[in-house]
């Protein structure tokens, strides 16, 4: 079959999508209306739930999709895993429930796969709610700040985003909007269940790039992000903010060389002596946790 040509329904791969919720019922009726009118078919919609006390359960029945209440926080990536662990797609595509998608989105996204088996996963676009200009596109890694948009990985080691127009080989795909074939996400284990809250996509895909698989990124699969908004309370920041951490220190010490550990960890320990020096009660006791 040639570029030009349509693929007729039936070929497409089942697609299941994940969203994991915490509260987030004003966000799903925002973002399932997106979800449920994609081009792409089968497309199967779950939402795990980390033991909202709000009406998420209410919201997602008002769509018909799948609710897998957890009964408590256990965090991103172990919800996740529970996730895939249900879904019947032979891809699988994890999302925030602070998003609305693009009707060719899913389609985009699951467009590379049938043509190489060696892609892990596929990312896409994300631009601000509102509009503007693209608060995710193509990763790359660096050694060094070299870009103003970098951001640090680990210290020493940074990503930038980059402008692309076509599918392009990416860093890292972001949790966020992440699509990926299930039998190698299961042949890798899945995400590691130790990273509550960030890393949990950065680890995944430098795994599965150390087993020879890539990641690419589909400028054509468009979203929009309200970046951070589900996690916006008190006590989500404080959980991020040891995400954070821990997803760090486990991260560079699980996959990077030495030195890239060792500093990670020097800094961590100099961060928490900071916290206790400015009387930062809260955040040196989730960094002291942490380590």
């Amino acid at each position: 079959m040639s570029a030009g040509e349509s693929r007729c329904p039936q070929e497409r791969p089942a697609v299941s999508a994940i969203l994991v919720n915490w509260n987030g019922a004003k966000h799903l009726r925002l973002c399932l209306p997106s979800l449920l009118s994609q081009s792409h078919q089968p497309l199967e919609i779950i939402v795990v739930d980390n033991g909202s006390s709000d009406d998420s359960a209410k919201a997602a029945k008002e769509f018909g999709v799948t609710w897998m209440p957890l009964g408590e926080n256990i965090g991103l990536a172990p919800a996740l895993n529970r996730g895939a662990a249900a879904a019947k797609g032979d891809l699988l595509l994890f999302l925030n429930n602070d998003m609305r998608f693009d009707f060719e989105f899913v389609a985009a996204l699951a467009s590379p796969f049938p043509g190489d088996s060696v892609i892990f996963a596929t990312d896409g676009m994300q631009y601000p709610w509102e509009g503007g200009d693209p608060v995710h596109t193509a990763t790359r890694l660096a050694k060094s700040k070299i870009r103003g948009n970098a951001t640090e990985l680990v210290p020493g080691l940074y990503f930038s985003q980059e402008p692309a127009t076509e599918v392009t080989q990416t860093f890292i795909a972001s949790a966020a909007c992440m699509m990926v074939r299930k039998d190698l996400f299961q042949f890798i284990g899945g995400f590691d269940d130790r990273l509550p809250l960030g890393y949990e996509d950065a680890e995944i895909c430098v795994r599965a790039w150390i087993h020879g698989w890539k990641t690419l990124f589909v400028p054509q699969a468009i979203c929009w992000h309200r970046v951070s908004a589900s996690t916006g309370s008190r006590e989500s920041v404080l959980l991020n903010f040891c995400g954070i951490v821990r997803g760090r220190l486990l991260f560079s010490t699980k996959l990077l060389p030495f030195r890239y550990a060792l500093r990670t960890w020097l800094v961590s320990i100099a961060g928490l002596a900071k916290d206790v020096g400015r009387l930062h009660g809260q955040l040196a006791k989730a960094r002291l946790e942490t380590l």
